[in-house]
């Protein structure tokens, strides 16, 4: 079992990164809506009229996908991601960011 990431640089469009989880098998994502550590610090502190334009898009909302996925193999999750990543990285401008991380669970699969 893996936990799979997505980070997606564009959170307005998430369709195109959907179509290719669901291509991968990798089927109905979480999104969980995450801030910039520059979007919470802008937030919380003052910012000088100076240093105002270092936050340009701080304030924007980031968009994370969060599935789980057993792969028959860790080879085949190697394989599976580097795909993915490879397409999102061949978007102008790239998609996002896609990890996996294996996972210890007592649950069932």
């Amino acid at each position: 079992m893996h936990l799979v990431l997505v980070f997606l640089n564009r959170p307005d469009q998430p369709e195109r990164v959907l179509a290719r989880l669901r291509e991968a098998a990798i089927a109905d994502p979480l999104f969980i809506r995450a801030r910039s550590t520059a979007a919470a610090l802008s937030a919380e502190v003052p910012v000088f009229a100076g240093l105002r334009s270092l936050a340009l898009g701080a304030d924007e909302d980031r968009l994370v996908l969060v599935s789980l996925k057993s792969f028959p193999s860790p080879e085949e999750a190697g394989k599976v991601i580097s795909r993915l990543q490879l397409e999102l990285d061949a978007d102008t401008p790239p998609s996002g960011r896609v990890v996996a991380l294996p996972v210890v669970s007592a649950g069932h699969e």
